[in-house]
């Protein structure tokens, strides 16, 4: 017993120094969405569409916190930036010039890290990838990818005269599913939620039963990158979109 006491003091005693985890990404609620995916909806109309994402200290020592963009699909038409230390960049810059020093047990503030979207009336989603590093060595490199989707409310589509609707995957991207809202007019015919890959091979194929609301689609067992789903009634295709899986 006497050889396992000193080692028992020892994490003892450095049990409660052991905590600080580096940079955690948060989302405007306060959640945790380091290595994941922040969602920014918006009117395609709009002249811009604001994104909230801040950074937290959870650690022990100052650190200098840079940000670079990664555009991974850019809905084309439209134009995105990002404001830094509360200095607004045109879109051609991908990363901050000057770092921002965040003491620990400190988050950004709103004016420290935001971001800003151009849709241009294009209906559709734009992936970008945000990525934070330090100048001193302080944390390991985190990732946030923000996905913003546009709609038209103004609209009246096909799938609308007919009083067929089909929404937007959420989430997407996905990662083992995603769900769709949906409704089915009275003496609808055969519904059925298609996704096919980019070169046009069926990957799945559901039945949307009549009078449904949502419907859960399983994406574990499709390939990751970009898809494409339709929504078809009677043979006719009524609703698509781009689907996103990681």
């Amino acid at each position: 017993m006497k050889k396992i006491y000193p080692l028992f003091f020892v994490f003892l005693f450095l049990g409660p120094l052991v905590h600080g985890q580096g940079l955690i990404l948060l989302d405007a609620d306060g959640n945790d969405i380091t290595g994941d995916t922040l969602y920014v909806h918006g009117d395609a109309h709009a002249n811009l569409i604001k994104g909230d994402l801040f950074f937290h200290n959870d650690s022990d020592e100052d650190m200098q916190v840079m940000v670079r963009k990664v555009e991974v699909d850019i809905l084309e038409g439209t134009f995105n930036a990002f404001c830094w230390d509360d200095y607004c960049f045109s879109p051609e810059v991908y990363e901050s010039p000057d770092p921002i020093i965040l003491p620990p047990g400190e988050t950004s503030s709103d004016t420290d890290f935001y971001l800003e979207y151009y849709p241009q009336g294009q209906v559709g989603i734009s992936i970008i990838d945000y990525e934070f590093f330090s100048r001193n060595d302080a944390f390991e490199e985190v990732i946030a990818t923000v996905v913003f989707e546009t709609t038209d409310p103004t609209s009246v589509t096909e799938a609308d005269a007919n009083g067929v609707y089909l929404s937007s995957p959420h989430p997407n991207p996905a990662n083992s599913q995603t769900m769709f809202r949906y409704s089915l007019p009275h003496g609808s015919g055969e519904a059925l939620l298609e996704v096919y890959s980019v070169t046009g091979s069926l990957l799945k194929r559901v039945s949307l039963p009549a009078g449904g609301q949502s419907i859960y689609l399983d994406t574990s067992d499709l390939p990751g990158g970009m898809s494409f789903y339709s929504l078809l009634v009677d043979g006719r295709q009524m609703a698509s979109g781009k689907l996103i899986i990681q």
